[in-house]
């Protein structure tokens, strides 16, 4: 209550301050034609009174004095205006639109409709990037339509720095500068999104919900400022959505297309419409987005258990459709020249329909004596759902000597199962069967006192995954017997995630105190909840029969889809697959046998809350974020400023979740609900300097003090207690966050036209980084209890360089000066000691090397680029000893490639093309010939036509 009192109380202030301003402002808009341009450079002449135009190409300068004669605009590509300044008895100037011309010779990319002109996309990434006070990179929405980037995760992996993990061949999760994806901020319009990972416990957002139609500048933040979020060690990546245009505006696009491994359709279309009145007072936006793909992979999983061995080999087959819907609605009111109200509505929602086959070979049940182990078959069936929701409501008030802004929002984010197999036991549902007696390779497996396994080459034994090991049978023409394929348990894994903002209060003022300083200061308050719930459901056969095979159920029998060209890239097929059950099999299954006393819950072989099972992925957490903070931007000269001030943020966490006792008292445990809170203040001073030596270059320095969370499910106050082992593993309330201050240096060298080479170098040192860690320690009053839960670790550091530059090959003759490229790469090393680990390792998903390139031709009508991303391996998961039990992700290489062409003023064919290079998703233990799962995609592409009015 302390805390929204200030906050009002600070709004008051602010609010009176405005009324009570005296002198004049001015405002307007910098236009190209009928569209904006953002980051446009606006000051007085003969003063170091200026600002930038903000994403919708708008201004205000507050405190201007009537001597204050002419006012200049310039910005890259375009020839510089000025305008004269007459007040009049006026108090807000209101200039209207600013038409700029371009320089001829800057710009030969020109869309022609009516009277209107698009420019270079680089352009408008350009202005903001070099007339930004901080460190960051920005993308235009035109930008990212020249390229087949299909979601928000996939429309930033091409800025410096930035890479995204991906989900099916998909971009998911959004990382910066080498750093995990929960140590970033992730933002909608400034506002950080809530979390809706299917797993529970992670604070890293996930976008392949939200389409890109709907976003109309990506804003990467590579050092923040103290107006800002601070909880973000690598970065913040800002999706700005669309706003009202500056006329009447309508675009649609239809496309059609084809995914190779699925072997079957891609679908997708977007209408945009919007338009502002005649006076300029009010102005709309509505845009609709479908995208439907069949998508198809082919993957296997090596799995351990014991030791180095590999005691399951699974052979993964996965079809689906996925179905994405974005919904971006923004309204404005501007009832005068002082005063704005908008409104932001946005909706994005992602259903993946996947039916997936696995054939698990158990070398952990091999026979010696007979030779022979177990296949199991898993039919699965489900439907994974996230459905983001969204609402802003703001404003934006100009007094004669400030601006002062505010907004309310509210967010929603849930991951849920859809009704499979109905909408009672909605779940990943699986139903197993097994197949004994099977004939194996029994060169491949031998026991080293863990049971029989199969051994890398790399670890001493037979297998080797470039050449045998998917000769596991001893019949090469093996195949799969339905008639011997026995039921075994039918699997409901149930998980629901929801992550709700119940409000989000900002407040902002900025103030002009002289023509040379600015005060900036303001106030945001979050509440949040995120709920969690999980169980794991395994039913055995309980009728009075015998228990079936798959051939009892031969009218759902079907051969299994793609299992002749099953892992073709690896030189095998799936040609031991055979038979399988259909959808409706599964789900026919599901009613003959569920109701009827034929399945019974299998207790010991489940994960509930009842027995102990769970208990890190089912809580409740509330919490509560409120900031205050104070900045100043002080101009010393037309060279150099300076940008400086702090963050004050405190957090405080209600965590409900449970806790599972086995004692002698109580040998088959007792399920007790446990509650705790945790609160911390982070004080986060930031500092900016800009030296502006000529006007092509730009020297900037940073440190800052940012911050990352605990992870949702590492809060989790319960566990497990089991005292016939003296061992508890569970959550920990009590951890820190992790803090970080960087040190950032940056040099931008604008090189004339659109050419640019920006190159800086950058160190993070870490503190209080979190770690799973086992230590003796104290439970229910039992001391010497062996307590397993994450910890707050020492002291980690992550150093780099990054490079980039743009350059069009205008200089070369004819059509080849159509010809242009973009190209960034990034470095990062980072040094992480685990207690208990013998020396030092990396920090989780850090890997050395990031490269993107480009290579395009824009001429006239025509546009084609292809585009090159590279990551490097990092580490997923930190093993307990050596390098070989660390699980990395592979070297990962992609190539995309577009093409449009304009036929006339309205209509545009374009063509993409995705994953050409086809390269597998990989995991591996230390190095890459021992695969933990490798996993092909195939290539998917489109075609279709957009039309702009």
């Amino acid at each position: 209550m302390k805390t929204i009192k200030l906050i009002n109380l600070f709004v008051l202030l602010i609010v009176s301050t405005v009324g009570f301003s005296q002198n004049g402002s001015v405002k307007g808009r910098v236009m190209d034609g009928n569209f904006p341009l953002p980051g446009a450079t606006v000051h007085i002449q003969g003063t170091q009174k200026g600002t930038t135009t903000d994403f919708g190409g708008y201004f205000t300068l507050t405190g201007i004095n009537q001597d204050d004669q002419a006012l200049v605009v310039s910005y890259i590509g375009y020839q510089k205006q000025s305008t004269t300044l007459n007040f009049g008895s006026q108090k807000v100037l209101d200039l209207g639109n600013i038409t700029l011309t371009p320089e001829a010779s800057q710009l030969e990319e020109v869309v022609v409709q009516g009277t209107a002109s698009r420019r270079l996309s680089e352009a408008k990434a350009l202005n903001l990037q070099k007339n930004a006070l901080s460190i960051k990179s920005v993308i235009a929405s035109d930008g990212i339509g020249k390229l087949p980037d299909r979601n928000a995760a996939e429309a930033v992996q091409r800025v410096p720095g930035v890479s995204i993990e991906r989900d099916q061949g998909e971009g998911r999760y959004v990382a910066v500068r080498g750093l995990p994806s929960e140590w970033n901020a992730t933002t909608m319009n400034g506002n950080r999104i809530p979390t809706g990972a299917d797993e529970g416990g992670s604070r890293a957002t996930a976008f392949d919900f939200f389409p890109t139609e709907m976003i109309g500048y990506v804003e990467v933040s590579k050092a923040l400022t103290p107006d800002m979020d601070a909880d973000g060690i690598g970065g913040s990546v800002n999706f700005i959505t669309k706003t009202a245009p500056s006329k009447f505006t309508v675009d649609a696009t239809l496309g059609t297309g084809y995914n190779e491994k699925s072997g079957k359709g891609i679908y997708s279309g977007n209408v945009t419409i919007g338009n502002k009145s005649d006076s300029g007072k009010t102005g709309f936006i509505l845009s609709v987005s479908q995208w439907n793909r069949n998508w198809a992979s082919d993957n296997f999983e090596a799995r351990r258990s014991g030791d180095y061995g590999v005691y399951r080999l699974e052979l993964r087959d996965y079809v689906g459709e996925r179905k994405t819907t974005g919904v971006n609605g923004a309204f404005e009111f501007n009832p005068s020249k002082r005063d704005k109200i908008y409104t932001k509505i946005n909706y994005g929602k992602l259903l993946d329909t996947e039916i997936h086959y696995k054939h698990r070979v158990r070398f952990d049940k091999f026979n010696e004596t007979t030779e022979t182990g177990r296949v199991e078959l898993q039919n699965i069936y489900n439907d994974l759902i996230f459905e983001f929701i969204g609402a802003e409501l703001g404003g934006k008030h100009l007094g004669n000597h400030g601006v002062f802004d505010w907004s309310l929002a509210t967010y929603r984010n849930e991951f849920s199962y859809g009704n499979i197999p109905d909408r009672n036991n909605n779940s990943y549902y699986v139903v197993k069967f097994n197949q004994n007696d099977v004939g194996f390779n029994a060169d491949l497996i031998e026991d080293r006192g863990v049971g029989p396994r199969a051994y890398w080459d790399s670890d001493g034994g037979a297998m080797n995954y470039f050449s045998n090991m998917f000769d596991v049978y001893s019949d090469p023409n093996f195949q799969m017997d339905p008639t011997k394929m026995v039921f075994a348990d039918l699997e409901l894994y149930k998980v629901g995630v929801m992550e709700r903002d119940n409000v989000i209060a900002s407040a902002n003022y900025e103030l002009t105190a002289n023509d040379q300083l600015k005060l900036k200061f303001g106030a945001k308050f979050r509440d949040k909840d995120r709920k969690a719930v999980f169980a794991d459901e395994f039913y055995g056969w309980s009728g009075n029969n015998a228990s079936p095979t798959l051939a009892d159920y031969r009218e759902f029998n079907i051969e299994q889809p793609g299992r002749l060209d099953y892992l073709n890239e690896l030189n095998t097929s799936g040609k031991s697959f055979n038979q399988v059950l259909s959808t409706e099999g599964m789900i026919q299954f599901y009613k003959d046998n569920f109701f009827n006393g034929n399945l019974s819950l299998l207790e010991d072989d489940s994960e509930l809350l009842r027995n102990g099972g769970g208990l890190g992925r089912n809580f409740n957490i509330n919490e509560q974020h409120a900031s205050v903070y104070g900045m100043a931007t002080y101009s010393f000269s037309d060279k150099l400023t300076l940008l400086g001030g702090l963050r004050a943020t405190n957090t405080r966490s209600i965590i409900d979740g449970y806790q599972f006792d086995v004692t002698p008292e109580n040998p088959d445990g007792i399920l007790r609900k446990v509650s705790q809170t945790k609160s911390y203040l982070s004080l986060l001073p930031m500092l900016h300097l800009k030296y502006v030596p000529n006007e092509k270059t730009n020297l900037r320095f940073a440190v800052t003090r940012t911050f990352a969370r605990p992870e949702f499910a590492y809060m989790a106050p319960g566990g497990t207690y089991i005292a016939a082992d003296n061992e508890f593993k569970g959550g920990n309330p009590d951890l820190n966050p992790t803090y970080s201050l960087n040190f950032d240096l940056m040099g931008e060298f604008y090189l004339g036209k659109l050419d640019v080479i920006t190159a800086g170098v950058f160190y993070k040192s870490i503190s209080d980084p979190i770690f799973n860690d086992t230590q003796q320690g104290t439970i229910n009053g039992i001391s010497g209890v062996e307590i397993s839960r994450p910890r707050n670790g020492d002291n980690a550091w992550l150093m780099g360089a990054e490079i980039s530059a743009n350059k069009k090959f205008d200089f070369l003759p004819g059509f080849l000066n159509g010809f242009g490229m973009q190209a960034n790469y990034t470095f990062t090393k980072s040094e992480f000691t685990i207690p208990g680990r013998e020396g030092t390792t990396r920090l989780p998903r850090q890997g050395d090397h990031l490269i993107n390139a480009q290579l395009y031709f824009e001429k006239g009508r025509f546009n084609i680029r292809g585009a090159y991303n590279f990551k490097g391996a990092y580490i997923t998961d930190h093993g307990s000893g050596p390098k070989r039990d660390d699980i990395y992700y592979g070297d990962y290489s992609a190539l995309d490639a577009n093409a449009s062409f304009r036929i006339s003023d309205h209509f545009t064919i374009f063509a993409e093309i995705n994953n050409i290079l086809n390269e597998p998703l990989e995991y591996y233990y230390g190095d890459s010939s021992r695969p933990r799962q490798v996993e092909f995609h195939g290539l998917r592409g489109q075609a279709g036509i957009k039309w702009s009015l």
